[in-house]
């Protein structure tokens, strides 16, 4: 039996004709030029990879690239790729990911992922904000940070600045405390 090598892959070669849309300046796009600069010298079949991805910027990385691609919902991808893996080992399964989505509302998930150690890589790109719903604090934002959500900073454990305290009136439940800045 004879085997044939594989030609040669190029970055275009994992390059679609998908239009970019990412915001001018955006980060994202170092990360997709490198991937799709790494991915050709691994020495894998284009057919073998797959990208999967949740929800916000970072997770329009599968439509970027030209290999097998899913777009999971919310904070599932972590679930999803060890899934793929698990039933695939062969492939290589890379996960495209934000602060917001593996660190939040997928952070359960993605210590399951990385506790089964299957073998998923996972590309987290933590601009320390949630990008998508233009100014939301994220997991990974510095303390008191100011944004559109936390006009007064974000609130944190280690926060000297802050003080929770009692309101003076009775709110209605579900809210008991008022956040007030200390001055």
């Amino acid at each position: 039996m004879t085997t044939s090598a594989l030609p040669p892959l190029t970055r275009k070669d994992f390059q679609t004709d998908q239009e970019v849309r990412w915001c001018p300046g955006c980060g994202d796009y170092a990360i997709l030029a490198a991937v799709q600069s790494v991915f050709p010298e691994l020495g894998v079949r284009r057919e073998n990879f797959v990208v999967v991805s949740g929800i916000g910027c970072s997770s329009r990385f599968p439509y970027y690239m030209n290999t097998y691609g899913f777009h999971t919902i919310h904070g599932r991808a972590p679930a999803v790729a060890t899934g793929i893996k698990i039933a695939h080992p062969e492939l290589e399964v890379w996960m495209a990911t934000g602060d917001g989505d593996a660190l939040a509302i997928g952070g359960n998930h993605t210590i399951h992922m990385l506790r089964r150690n299957v073998g998923i890589k996972v590309l987290l790109f933590n601009n320390r904000i949630y990008g998508l719903t233009k100014g939301q604090y994220s997991p990974t934002s510095e303390f008191q940070k100011i944004t559109k959500s936390t006009p007064y900073g974000s609130a944190t454990a280690h926060s000297t600045q802050f003080r929770w305290r009692s309101a003076r009136k009775p709110l209605s439940w579900p809210v008991p405390w008022i956040f007030s800045r200390r001055t």
